[in-house]
């Protein structure tokens, strides 16, 4: 059996990559802010409607590259400048109307501290009893959502995520994140009053008619943008051998966010063009590294954990199999089930599964 250095030895490691390069972080934001532009002007001056929408899920997909250096800008690690990095970081989550106040509060204050625990978060998962306690609409939903499909990743996140919590505050959060909240409500509803008028005009400056302005130049890519971030934050903790708990857990134990994070393995220019945001287990383990020295961070902390890192290389054969088994989970024997209550899984806290995991990654796909 394989010992794994403890999780201070983990972070400790990965100190070295904890290194903010400003210029590295300007450039990248200005490319993809750049780019995010060309694809909506490809939008309006396109003359074939084919164009249109290759560029409208350009802009979709620049959005989420953008909301990637948001991030990080977030977290402080994309420069070296906090004030810097709090602009970038308004600007970055601006085209997919992502509030930062209310992305602090949710991402830093409950996600990071509160990882894989019952409260609300992407793709939390019920157990067995909550779902047989749902009225018929919410078991339908629920099954939705869980879905072995592509198209539904984008309505779950607009409706369950977006709305309830980047967009509105929300009475259940504290008095001065609502305070702060609506000021950057104010100000997005204000782009996206401008922004929708600009595309409205379209008629009038370009031979794009106002429907097929706000459809492609709008609609697409906010539809593209929430797919992709909600693909993105699914894939990083859910996993048939990632846990989720009822209570608050070891965080130096069964709980430490390397064994419970998912890095997903792509090709290096496609890892380069995402801003290496599947990389999810060092970000997890270490918050401050930025988005360019994470592949670096990732591959020292897969040496280090050796057959306990849970790092997939993507397939749509895959995505489909973690989607078919990770349906309901069983908080008490910690494995994944489907919806009659069969477990789909082994016991996934880390302690029960270290002899068994190295084959077990290598029968995710082929079983």
């Amino acid at each position: 059996m394989q010992t794994i250095p403890s999780a201070r030895q983990i972070r400790k490691e990965l100190l070295e990559f904890a290194i903010s390069d400003t210029r590295k972080g300007i450039q990248l934001f200005l490319v993809d802010w750049a780019t995010y532009c060309v694809a909506i002007a490809a939008v309006l001056f396109s003359p074939w409607m084919l164009l249109k929408l290759i560029a409208g899920i350009l802009a979709g997909a620049k959005a989420a590259n953008l909301a990637t250096l948001g991030h990080d800008a977030a977290h402080n690690s994309l420069t070296a400048s906090r004030k810097l990095n709090k602009a970038i970081g308004i600007a970055s989550f601006t085209p997919g109307l992502f509030n930062y106040r209310l992305w602090l509060y949710d991402h830093h204050n409950l996600h990071h501290h509160k990882t894989n625990e019952d409260h609300p978060d992407s793709f939390t998962p019920m157990s067995k009893q909550e779902f047989n306690s749902l009225p018929s609409w919410g078991k339908f939903k629920h099954r939705f959502y869980r879905l072995p499909s592509l198209w539904v990743f984008g309505i779950y996140y607009i409706v369950e995520r977006w709305w309830k919590v980047k967009f509105f505050p929300r009475a259940s959060m504290p008095a001065s994140i609502r305070k702060e909240g609506w000021i950057h409500t104010a100000y997005l509803l204000t782009y996206l009053l401008g922004f929708i008028t600009l595309l409205y005009l379209a008629p009038h400056y370009s031979d794009t008619s106002s429907l097929s302005a706000i459809f492609f130049g709008f609609i697409v890519p906010f539809y593209v943008f929430q797919s992709l971030f909600s693909f993105t934050v699914y894939v990083q903790h859910t996993h048939p051998r990632v846990a989720w708990f009822k209570t608050k857990p070891d965080r130096n134990g069964v709980g430490r966010q390397d064994v419970i994070s998912v890095q997903l393995q792509f090709p290096d220019w496609f890892s380069n063009l995402v801003h290496h945001v599947y990389d999810h287990t060092a970000h997890h383990v270490y918050p401050a590294i930025p988005c360019y020295r994470l592949a670096e961070a990732q591959f020292k902390l897969n040496q280090l954990l050796g057959s306990s890192a849970i790092s997939e290389k993507f397939s749509f054969a895959m995505l489909r199999k973690i989607q078919e088994r990770c349906k309901l989970y069983d908080f008490e024997s910690h494995r994944w089930l489907d919806f009659e209550g069969k477990p789909t899984s082994r016991a996934t806290l880390i302690t029960e599964v270290d002899f068994a995991r190295s084959v077990w990654n290598r029968q995710l796909v082929a079983s």
